[in-house]
């Protein structure tokens, strides 16, 4: 197989790698998709397992999230390549959600669908082995040079010594096998731990049904007993009971005697109380008597202590006398006065300025005559102007003052007015007027309303007063002397301790009826003797004794049957001893089974030892010579142990020492031997080898005799080398 092109839309890859036959070398820095183009190879080869749960061993990103496409698209690529002298191209697409879940294989040229090639099979068809093979041989990583074991590697390397057949389980499979066998028979959930669990089971069932026919035996036994003593106390109560009717008959005639004295005491004290009214009305009159004296107390008390005198307001000397609505008159009169006093006709304000005006203008006449030069007349008509304007100021200033000493007068007389009433001014006037007959009104309604609650109280004491006399009257049949309410009281509680205690001796005389009619019904006609030694019995304790006997019957009883019906459904005893016995031959059996196992377990590792012997050699001589290539010729020589361990012998043979115990370098280079030569023995010749920076820890000697043996096995394969390295510069 030749793989000449390739197209992917994977990961960060959004495009296409052509590959020749032979060496491909491919140079590139980090992070242009080196690894991401050896993933698409093997995805496309073997598809993407869907299943893959994030884990440590992919370091939580399953291959399906790991390589999704960056820019958004479908998963998806195409791979050319010729293939038994074909061109086919493969595809594989995302279906319905499932990462590259369709494929298709076809000619190249014409379309036609290539049958032999399915989404399941493509890689083992076109590698020649199954994909943990070709992952463990030609696909390899700079982080995977070590190989691991595989049951598919292990059928391939078994069969270079045997027929060649894949179909042969290998040595792990079988190994696997056995195990599961081993497991199946002495494992937690195997057949020999069960086996002996339900033999432990019927064992202990067992013992228990033997010990609950046991304990049957014992309560038995107790029952009898129990039985025998509830007979003995029974009798003995029996005997008991017959004693105390006896005894009880004897007092029959001591009971009808106090029944008869009973009886005419009842008569005495109904004769006594024919006059008292019934027990209810007496009680009714009590509580009227106790209401209506303490109506009469309490309405004494409210008469006693409450206040009906009403504090006279203090009225003001310019109101004494006057009624409300004459204290607002004389306000609203003097508020007149007042202002009209206080009101001062406006100044004409014209005669000062018509004079300042006359004797501007003479004035100006006289300004006039001085400028002008002219006669005299002029200059002096400007005076004759300016005198009379003079004048004119003179008269106006003196009635000015004579006006002011009249608005003073007024003044003073006004301010008398609010003196009178001892305020300032008389803006408050009208209200203080209106607070008077407020005040006044107020006084007379609290007159009013004193007068009517002193008359209200009055009738409440006598209303109570009435009340108690008339009570006083209705008892006048049974309490004609009684004075006062005390003796009013005390008169019909005497009443209702006559009507009690008829009442009770009543209730008395009928219980006493009621017991001689049951103890007539109980004894009967029969006549008993006395039983003195029976009478000396304690009752009580007789009866205690004989319901603890029979509480114990009972409880003996009730256990009785609970072990029986246990032991019913615990099953026959023949049966379980049968039970048990078949289950030891299944146990014995089971350990002849599991022995069996280890024996065929040894000898499958005797087998695979001998054969490891047989294919170790050609696998390692081949890596030996490979390795002896890559080191030049420091280390010929190199031991494949179990488990896919390396080791090497240095040129002279005396040192053996592990991979793991060498340099990195040193270490990649003997997997990469042990890689290539079972390439060389389990591959075919087409099947590619992919690298992957594989060389990034030789050194530059030993990466050329790398890259010499890559191009030397490039005659027979096709090898692609991606790598950072630019190799011979």
């Amino acid at each position: 197989m030749i793989i000449r092109k390739m197209r992917a839309s994977f990961g960060k890859l959004h495009g296409e790698l052509k590959l020749q036959e032979g060496m491909n070398l491919l140079c590139l820095p980090n992070e242009a998709g080196k690894s991401t183009w050896s993933a698409f190879l093997v995805a496309m080869l073997y598809g993407i397992d869907t299943s893959e749960r994030a884990s440590s061993y992919n370091q939580g990103l399953p291959m399906k999230e790991r390589y999704k496409p960056w820019d958004g698209s479908a998963m998806e690529g195409a791979i050319e390549l010729s293939w038994n002298g074909r061109e086919i191209t493969i595809e594989r697409t995302t279906d319905r959600r499932v990462p590259m879940g369709a494929f298709r294989a076809y000619e190249t040229a014409s379309g036609v669908p290539v049958p032999e090639l399915t989404g399941d099979n493509c890689g083992r068809v076109l590698c020649g082995v199954e994909r943990s093979v070709f992952e463990r041989t030609a696909f390899i990583r700079q982080l995977g040079l070590t190989v691991t074991e595989d049951a598919a590697l292990e059928k391939r390397l078994g069969a270079l010594v045997t027929t060649g057949e894949d179909g042969a389980m290998s040595y792990s499979e079988l190994a696997d096998e056995l195990k599961k066998q081993r497991n199946r028979l002495t494992g937690k959930a195997g057949r020999l731990p069960r086996l002996t669990e339900q033999s432990a089971a019927v064992q202990k069932t067992l013992d228990d049904l033997y010990a609950m026919q046991d304990d049957a035996l014992r309560i038995t036994a107790q029952k009898e007993a129990a039985q025998a003593e509830v007979a003995r106390l029974e009798a003995l109560e029996a005997r008991y009971q017959r004693a105390q009717q006896a005894k009880k008959r004897a007092g029959l005639s001591e009971l009808e005697q106090k029944t008869a004295a009973q009886e005419a005491l009842c008569r005495e004290l109904k004769e006594s109380s024919a006059r008292l009214p019934e027990e209810e009305e007496l009680r009714t009159l009590h509580r009227s008597v106790q209401t209506a004296e303490d109506a009469l107390r309490t309405a004494k008390l409210e008469a006693a202590f409450a206040s009906t005198e009403v504090a006279k307001p203090a009225v003001l000397p310019a109101f004494a006398g006057l009624t409300a609505q004459e204290a607002r008159q004389k306000a609203s009169d003097d508020r007149a006065e007042y202002d009209h006093l206080r009101a001062v006709p406006p100044r004409k304000r014209w005669s000062l300025v018509l004079c300042i005006a006359v004797m501007l203008a003479g004035l100006g006449l006289c300004a006039v005559g001085i400028a002008l030069e002219a006669s005299a007349g002029l200059l002096i008509a400007g005076l004759a102007v300016f005198a009379a304007g003079l004048i004119g100021l003179g008269v106006y200033l003196f009635l000015r003052g004579k006006r002011a000493s009249a608005v003073r007068a007024r003044l003073r007389q006004a301010d008398l007015i609010p003196l009178r009433y001892g305020l300032t001014d008389c803006e408050t006037l009208a209200q203080l007027a209106e607070d008077y007959a407020s005040t006044l009104s107020q006084y007379e309604k609290d007159c009013a309303a004193a007068a009517a609650q002193k008359q209200s109280l009055d009738d409440a004491v006598s209303a109570a007063q009435r009340e108690l006399d008339g009570l006083a009257a209705r008892c006048a049949a049974f309490a004609p002397d009684c004075t006062s309410s005390a003796d009013l009281r005390e008169a019909i509680g005497a009443a209702l301790h006559t009507r009690a205690r008829l009442a009770t001796e009543q209730r008395a005389l009928e219980t006493m009826k009621q017991q001689i009619s049951s103890m007539r019904v109980i004894l009967g006609d029969e006549q008993l003797e006395e039983d003195a030694e029976a009478l000396a019995l304690d009752g009580a304790k007789l009866a205690f004794d004989l319901r603890q006997a029979r509480q114990r019957l009972s409880d003996l009883t009730t256990a009785l049957a609970a072990k029986q019906g246990a032991i019913g459904a615990t099953g026959s005893a023949v049966e379980l001893e049968a039970e048990a016995e078949v289950l030891k031959e299944q146990i014995r059996a089971a350990q002849e089974n599991a022995a069996a196992v280890d024996l065929a377990a040894a000898a499958l590792k005797r087998a695979d030892e001998t054969l490891r012997s047989r294919f170790s050699p050609q696998i390692t001589a081949d890596a030996g010579k490979l390795l002896a290539k890559l080191t030049d010729g420091k280390y010929p020589n190199v031991l494949l142990e179990p488990g896919m361990l390396l080791s090497v012998r240095s040129e002279d043979g005396t040192v053996m020492r592990p991979a793991a115990a060498m340099s990195c370098g040193t270490g990649d280079q003997m997997y990469l031997a042990l890689r290539l030569a079972m390439c060389e023995r389990l591959l075919p010749q087409d099947a590619p080898l992919v690298l992957d920076d594989a060389l990034v820890n030789f050194d530059d000697d030993r990466a050329r005799a790398a890259i010499g043996l890559l191009t030397e096995l490039a005659k027979k394969r096709q090898v692609i080398l991606f790598s950072c390295r630019r190799f011979g510069e």
